[in-house]
């Protein structure tokens, strides 16, 4: 298990224990009160609480047993969904105050969202797979912007994108380039693909991730030598053997 896996389930089982020992507490304040409706009312909370707990470690057991990549079944995938819905923004918040880095749970975010995805057999045809990445792959002193039109790129070879370009005409996949969130929005509203490829930052890819509904997105965070923003690149690779895996050519 790396670090950020790690954390992540540090912060899980910190969770867990709260609730566990609060309702622990609440067990105590049944057996030393005698005002009936107090206790009816502590009871309530005391099984809620351990309901809670509960829940909660059974969704760390089924998070582990996606970063040793084991077979997830359908419920269970339903699950971890389900739990990250209701747990993961409570992580964040943990992780702000206690000063951790928040990208690490969102890329671990990230990387439960893709193993769920790739516990899951596809053939999707190459013209409804949808590749998006940010504008900043592209060099910062490039003239030839392609926030508006992917096309503009000369392909002279000095970032990703011409490469990108390449993946695309060979495989017959879709494109586009994404400077926000709106404008992801509008893309995928538009093309209306059965499967999503997204590139960008550890926070734009969890946010993303759970934006889009009913449509299966890989996020594959991109890599920023230079810093956030500015003349970052992506595994090539990496993405095409995505392609190939939604296309249901091969493994990941």
């Amino acid at each position: 298990m790396n670090k950020n896996n790690f954390t992540f389930i540090f912060i899980m089982l910190l969770m867990t224990s709260l609730f566990i020992l609060f309702g622990f507490f609440c067990l105590y304040l049944t057996q030393i009160s005698s005002l009936v409706l107090y206790r009816i009312f502590l009871n309530i909370i005391l099984i809620a609480a351990f309901l809670i707990g509960l829940f909660m470690l059974t969704s760390m057991i089924l998070i582990m047993r996606t970063f040793k990549h084991e077979k997830i079944s359908a419920f269970q995938s339903w699950m971890i969904k389900l739990s990250m819905a209701v747990i993961y923004p409570n992580i964040l918040s943990i992780c702000g105050i206690i000063g951790i880095d928040k990208d690490r749970v969102r890329k671990v975010f990230s990387d439960i969202n893709n193993q769920l995805i790739l516990s899951k057999t596809y053939h999707i045809a190459p013209e409804q797979i949808l590749i998006l990445i940010p504008h900043c792959l592209q060099k910062k002193e490039c003239p030839h912007k392609i926030t508006s039109e992917i096309e503009n790129c000369k392909r002279c070879g000095l970032c990703d994108v011409d490469r990108l370009i390449m993946l695309k005409e060979k495989h017959s996949v879709q494109l586009f380039v994404a400077t926000g969130g709106t404008i992801a929005r509008k893309i995928v509203q538009e093309t209306q693909p059965k499967a999503i490829i997204a590139v960008a930052c550890e926070r734009d890819l969890s946010s993303g991730i759970q934006e889009v509904r009913g449509i299966p997105v890989i996020g594959i965070v991109n890599e920023r030598p230079e810093g956030p923003c500015v003349n970052t690149r992506v595994s090539i690779k990496k993405i095409e053997d995505c392609i190939k895996y939604l296309k249901g050519e091969g493994e990941l």
